[in-house]
């Protein structure tokens, strides 16, 4: 009864914190109460034996877990854990920190869980997060570059609580730590993965199949199956044929024109939102292209439904550079409609009716069917389309260097927040602004805007600028054509049971039968 007393009493002692205004935030209150309380669920487990067996397109070229690699992402994340975690509709829940608020708009207060143990057997302790930190600070891009250039400092006050001091106020704070990996205080062999998940890394002698274990001594609920091997599988048809053999039960990277027959052969097929948007580019510095008529024609002149048969139909068209359901979507926001003919009255006004508007298109070459549409849809209202196929490295290099007139990108919007795109592709090209800026656009209000947005706490505001920056883009500037978000496919054995999430990331531990 005592014991009892004393748990519900720490209940009272959180009720009373959270009323005093110290804004502590518990994303998922009843568990964390669960937990206190000890009446944490147990889920069924597996112990037939069974493998679970994943195979990926991409193999990893190493084990990092500070790389920012998706194909080293993709085995590891069930190995490590952030201080809080994304859930399958990118909400943040509490993972190794069970509590966290803000003190005041640029100082942040974390609790870490008791009793979390790392792979290893050391327990988790203020130190550990404070060495994963200064870890991911010498990596120079991606995730933990966005996590330097905000936070200032970690302080430890003690043992299992942590004081966070951001540079200027972080809206996306907590979704930038779910992605800092806790390792163990002098912890650097990444090739031997020691943290605090679900899964323990037993044998990754060869990168393209990689054992795991379930973590007895993991904090949370046990997953499903004892034993995950990832393997990557770089043919296409070797991967269907593993899955539809058995030799495998799950299979990311699902081939589009392989989804039919995987169906035929009784398998799951689970499609999301990949929150990748194609799209094209003007290079507002053209000849060509400054004439905003001669935009707007090619925004009018391009049937967006087209394009989706390079998808075998899993895709979708879209009227913005992101994904409905990211932040800073606009639901009012309808873009330029289909008008073939339309389109050709207006480029006639700018030529001769003797000759067609010569322009260069420059696209990724692993997307030669993309060209072809391009070319053919674009002749119709006028358009000389010269195709340049360039392999990644051209590619990126010149569109650095802001070389290129007319051209194919894509984005992902993986933070769910349209800021990433809008501060890298958007706004202006300086400092640390505008790194794939390569239409040579600039407008001062929306550079304005942009820059407001990465610091405003206030979501509502926040959300108004976002979608005031994303119709100033497409439809008052019109600095590009937005035009599908493609679909993230996986297939499946029909024993198995699995919930796709939001961001298409797979964790074994969210597989089970």
């Amino acid at each position: 009864m005592k014991g009892f007393l004393n748990k519900f009493g720490i209940l009272i002692l959180i009720a009373v914190v959270l009323l005093s205004g110290t804004f502590l935030f518990f994303e998922d209150s009843m568990g964390i109460f669960a937990d206190v309380l000890g009446l944490k669920t147990i889920k069924k487990i597996d112990e037939s034996g069974q493998v679970l067996k994943i195979a990926y397109l991409f193999s990893p070229k190493d084990l990092n877990p500070f790389s920012g690699d998706s194909a080293v992402n993709s085995r590891l994340n069930d190995v490590y854990e952030g201080l809080v975690a994304v859930d399958e509709n990118l909400g943040i829940r509490p993972a190794l920190a069970v509590s966290y608020g803000m003190l005041t708009d640029k100082e942040w207060q974390l609790h870490l869980r008791d009793n979390v143990k790392f792979h290893n057997g050391k327990l988790l302790s203020a130190e550990d997060v404070i060495y994963s930190f200064k870890q991911a600070s010498a990596i120079s891009d991606g995730a933990q570059s966005e996590l330097n250039a905000t936070i200032e400092k970690f302080e430890k006050i003690n043992d299992s609580t942590i004081r966070l001091i951001t540079k200027n106020p972080d809206p996306l704070l907590l979704n930038k730590l779910s992605k800092l990996p806790i390792i163990p205080l002098d912890y650097a062999e990444f090739s031997k993965p020691i943290g605090t998940g679900p899964y323990k890394l037993v044998d990754a002698s060869s990168l393209s199949d990689i054992d795991y274990k379930r973590n007895l001594d993991y904090w949370g609920e046990q997953p499903y199956f004892n034993e995950v091997r990832i393997s990557s599988i770089a043919n296409k048809n070797d991967r269907v044929n593993s899955l539809v053999n058995g030799d495998i039960n799950f299979l990311a990277n699902v081939p589009p024109d392989s989804a039919l027959e995987l169906k035929a052969s009784g398998l799951n097929i689970a499609i999301m939102p990949s929150l990748e948007v194609g799209f094209i580019m003007f290079n507002l510095n053209d000849t060509n292209f400054q004439n905003k008529s001669l935009r707007v024609a090619v925004a009018k002149g391009l049937n967006k439904e087209s394009f989706l048969d390079l998808a075998f139909g899993y895709a979708k068209t879209v009227n913005q550079f992101v994904s409905n359901g990211v932040f800073g979507y606009n639901p009012d926001l309808l873009g330029y409609a289909y008008d073939q003919k339309e389109a050709e009255q207006e480029i006639s006004t700018l030529i001769s009716s003797f000759e067609k508007l010569k322009v260069d298109f420059y696209y990724p070459e692993s997307l030669k069917l993309l060209g072809q549409y391009f070319k053919e849809q674009l002749i119709l209202i006028g358009l000389d389309v010269n195709l340049n196929a360039l392999n990644e490295a051209d590619l990126q290099a010149k569109l650095a260097a802001q070389e290129l007139p007319f051209y194919y990108l894509g984005w992902r919007s993986d933070s769910g927040d349209s800021i990433s795109f809008l501060k890298s592709v958007i706004h202006s090209k300086t400092g640390d602004y505008g790194t794939y800026n390569g239409m040579n656009y600039s407008n001062e209000t929306v550079d304005k805007l942009i820059e407001k947005s990465e610091t405003n706490l206030n979501q509502k505001e926040r959300l108004a600028d976002l979608q005031t920056v994303m119709k100033t883009i497409v439809v008052d500037d019109v600095v590009g054509v937005p035009l599908f978000e493609t679909e993230s496919l996986f297939a499946y054995a029909k024993d198995i049971k699995y919930k796709p999430r939001v961001d298409s990331l797979i964790y074994p531990s969210n597989i089970s039968k």
